[in-house]
């Protein structure tokens, strides 16, 4: 007998309520006390426990908040919205924004949402970790469903490490700015960041034909040993290292010139005033020619120096309009010669400036690392123009509509996207006009009109796809690797549970101006809204603690 009593007592255990499903049974036990005036009706109507139901009921008018206020957050559409703004502000707030869980408390306690939710400390930390799970939860699901519906797609990687002091290996594709990886690691030699790579992209379509990055010796060995694809280098590097070389010293150059010539020019004044009150003027006159002598000196002296300060800016930056596949201003196709050509008159014109300005054999060394980029510069202008007309030539296309696709859209498409990251407005304006004038040519051409509208779309589909293969710049890791810093400097360290949510967000929830995440434009599909999924798998915010000092008084 005491057997089946304790197996009964084991089996009925007392389930806990969620508190929505508290909130409804509230409403009904109200509803069945105005209609019964009873209690025990109520409890015998509704199904629960006289003693539960007036301990529910004696929670109200505690908060101090105006009553229409508590019963709304007492109720289960206010509770459902409760749920709503706790979730969207601690999201955005510690998610998507660098707040820690101190301060998310204090805007529970400031808005006194702290009287119907838990809101110390130790509750914001315990929600945090579970949205974290939550968020990393969703990606897990998403990839899995987005990836098998994902066309198969040849992909560039841009890769660089972050410090945080741990070593985090970032890898980006430039296109979708899809974060393929973002995931601490012990080294960042070429093994490591190759079975990191191997790992992020396993369950995926996707084939890597390039690598963009800054000329670390693992990343490059990574890419052309390992992977066997072609390393493209990143050009502000090369830019980073001439002005690193030069700027500083040429500057100095100016300033000390511009001393001088300040220094004559008082001298000058001096004697001229001296002249007018003077009974020698044959000496004076003569004192007075030798200073504007130097004066004169110091003024070309100063010329020289801004004329050389100014030709190696020009230079420099005439690296980055030189190094485009298509002329920006004519949109003809650059041949890789030609180009070496430019580039080699334009770091001749920085070699004979460093030389004239007799700088630093240090100034030289960062001239010449700069200048052996040159070389991964042509070879990757040739990688572009063997891998379109490869992807052209697979097409079987007529010769001419061939001839449309290489001088016309492709070339249209890569200016189009060349001159959005312009900071000129003039020379963003011209190239984009450019742009406009090849498509209206391309497709005003009969041969182009008579295909039909689905080849049309999808030849210009190919033809965006092939401007997208030159890749010169890692910039979207080197912005991410910033942002990465700035949530480490906030938080003093990033586990990988916060890592891996913070990648989630920024691949599923940021957008762009266009109204498009990462991974859609990276999977071709639409996730799920990750926020809404948040609120539909996380438990309702749980109720306050009840004040110590009540505890105490009642012991």
């Amino acid at each position: 007998m005491e057997l089946s009593v304790t197996a009964n007592k084991d089996a009925i255990k007392k389930i806990k309520l969620d508190r929505i499903t508290v909130a409804k049974k509230v409403v009904e036990i109200e509803d069945s006390i105005i209609r019964t005036n009873s209690q025990r009706q109520a409890a015998k109507e509704t199904g629960i426990a006289r003693s539960t139901l007036q301990y529910w009921l004696s929670r109200k008018g505690k908060t101090g908040l105006s009553p229409t206020v508590e019963n709304f957050f007492e109720s289960p559409d206010g509770l459902v919205f409760l749920h709503q703004l706790i979730t969207a502000a601690q999201y955005v707030m510690s998610k998507v924004g660098p707040c820690g869980d101190r301060l998310f408390s204090l805007f529970l306690s400031l808005s006194e949402l702290n009287k119907f939710v838990a809101g110390s400390e130790g509750s914001a930390k315990k929600n945090s970790v579970n949205m974290e799970n939550a968020i990393i939860a969703f990606e897990k699901e998403e990839r899995a469903r987005l990836s098998k519906t994902m066309p198969d797609k040849n992909i560039t990687v841009c890769e660089d490490e972050t410090f945080h002091p741990e070593i985090c290996l970032v890898a980006m594709e430039p296109i979708s700015n899809f974060i393929l990886l973002e995931k601490y690691s012990e080294k960042r030699d070429a093994a490591s960041w190759t079975t990191n790579i191997e790992e992020s992209l396993k369950d995926l379509n996707v084939t890597i034909i390039q690598s963009t990055s800054d000329e670390g010796s693992g990343i490059i060995k990574h890419a052309e040993d390992n992977l066997g694809v072609h390393h493209s280098p990143d050009i502000f590097h090369v830019q980073q290292d001439i002005s690193k070389a030069m700027s500083g010293s040429l500057a100095s150059h100016v300033r000390k010139a511009e001393i001088e010539l300040e220094k004559a020019s008082k001298n000058h004044n001096t004697i001229q005033e001296k002249a007018e009150l003077s009974s020698l003027p044959i000496d004076i006159k003569k004192c007075t020619s030798e200073i504007e002598t130097i004066k004169e000196s110091a003024k070309e002296k100063l010329e020289i120096c801004r004329l050389r300060q100014e030709d190696v800016k020009k230079a420099n930056r005439s690296i980055g309009e030189i190094y485009h596949p298509y002329n920006l201003e004519t949109g003809t196709p650059c041949a890789s010669d030609t180009m070496q050509a430019n580039l080699e008159k334009q770091f001749k014109i920085i070699n004979t400036a460093a030389k004239d300005a007799k700088l630093s054999e240090n100034c030289f060394k960062r001239i010449n690392k700069a200048y052996r980029v040159v070389s991964k510069m042509i070879l990757t202008i040739v990688f572009f123009w063997s891998t379109v007309k490869s992807i052209i030539s697979e097409l079987h296309l007529s010769n001419e509509i061939e001839k449309l696709m290489h001088e016309n859209f492709i070339a249209a498409f890569y200016l189009k996207e060349a001159s959005r990251k312009l900071s000129d407005i003039n020379k963003r304006k011209k190239i984009s006009d450019k742009s406009q004038e090849l498509l209206r040519i391309g497709k005003s051409n009969q041969v182009w009109q008579a295909l039909s509208e689905f080849d049309q779309s999808r030849l210009e589909k190919i033809a965006l796809e092939c401007a997208h293969i030159f890749q010169r710049s890692s910039s979207c890791v080197e912005g991410r690797n910033g942002y990465l810093s700035l949530r480490h400097h906030s938080m003093h360290k990033l586990s990988d549970r916060k890592l891996k949510s913070l990648t989630t967000i920024h691949n599923y929830f940021i957008k762009r101006s266009d109204g498009t995440t990462a991974a859609e434009r990276f999977f071709g599909s639409k996730p799920k809204d990750l926020f809404r999924w948040l609120l539909d798998h996380m438990d309702f915010p749980a109720r306050p603690a009840k004040s110590r000092s009540k505890l105490s008084m009642v012991a």
